[in-house]
């Protein structure tokens, strides 16, 4: 209950100001995906050093700010690059420092972290910008995110408090001992909840259809990139991947679902929606 009671709290103080930045954009939401990605980065990092894997943390941060830097400017086209620069850096960095010790395992685990956290987070940013780029009002775009958070914060919230009481059938046992069949179902029973929610708050001018079925998919694959982060977590031994959120452990783990429900969102918007 006192952990329920600290995560609650620290929920209350950051998600004004998630929703704060996210409806204002510009800098203000820029800088704060720049932060989330230093500090995934890093702890993408310790992970990595835990298994006796060696890369670079001093290509790592400046690539991975680089690719939410060049989404903002320049939108999708100018993140590939970055990408296709970070997979040569990295390949240099293995030869000059480390020969053939480990490489093919050092370069795939430093293109690991460029995927998995700056490019994952840099959709937030693609997806906030997406107005500018459409001739759309550009509040939409903050909508969009806020809409995301919002699906997100239901799929957890309904997953704990469905799984907690209700679980009996164990999910990936292995993986997470703790995450239950009813719990995952609960999950996206909220994240429906979000999209329902959203539609009658603030997102009105979008088909309610379209909303529910991407709250679906937030709901569904949000849960599968939590159980992949605690995958990480669990081959070296780790509860959380750091201790800077008080109550949640660290991004990873307060990020999670986040990071792999964006690019999803992101292309659902431009396939299906502004296509």
């Amino acid at each position: 209950m006192k952990n329920l009671f600290i995560r609650v709290l620290v929920a209350l103080i950051f998600a004004p100001l998630l929703i704060f930045s996210a409806y204002q954009g510009r800098y203000y939401f820029l800088l704060l995906v720049e932060a989330l990605i230093f500090l995934g980065l890093y702890e993408f990092y310790s992970i990595v050093r835990a298994k006796q894997v060696e890369i670079s943390l001093f290509l790592l941060i400046p690539l991975g700010l680089l690719i939410g830097w060049f989404s903002f400017l320049g939108g999708e086209k100018y993140v590939l690059p970055v990408i296709f620069l970070a997979f040569l850096s990295g390949s240099f960095y293995q030869i000059l420092k480390n020969g053939t010790e480990k490489a093919s395992t050092n370069i795939v685990f430093f293109i690991l972290g460029i995927i998995y956290v700056p490019f994952f987070f840099s959709h937030l940013i693609l997806i906030r910008q997406l107005p500018n780029y459409l001739g759309l009002e550009y509040k939409i775009g903050g909508l969009w995110v806020i809409f995301i958070l919002v699906c997100v914060w239901f799929c957890d919230t309904f997953a704990y408090f469905i799984g907690a009481p209700l679980g009996r059938h164990q999910l990936a046992p292995q993986i997470s001992p703790k995450k239950t069949i009813e719990g995952t179902i609960g999950g996206i029973v909220g994240a429906l909840g979000g999209a329902i929610f959203s539609y009658y708050v603030f997102l009105n001018f979008i088909s309610l259809k379209h909303l529910l079925l991407i709250s679906f998919l937030i709901g569904t694959v949000g849960q599968i990139g939590d159980l992949v982060e605690s995958s990480f977590k669990r081959e070296v031994g780790l509860k959380d991947t750091s201790a800077i959120i008080p109550g949640h452990g660290g991004i990873l783990d307060r990020f999670d679902s986040l990071l792999f429900v964006s690019p999803l969102v992101y292309y659902y918007l431009r396939f299906f929606i502004y296509r």
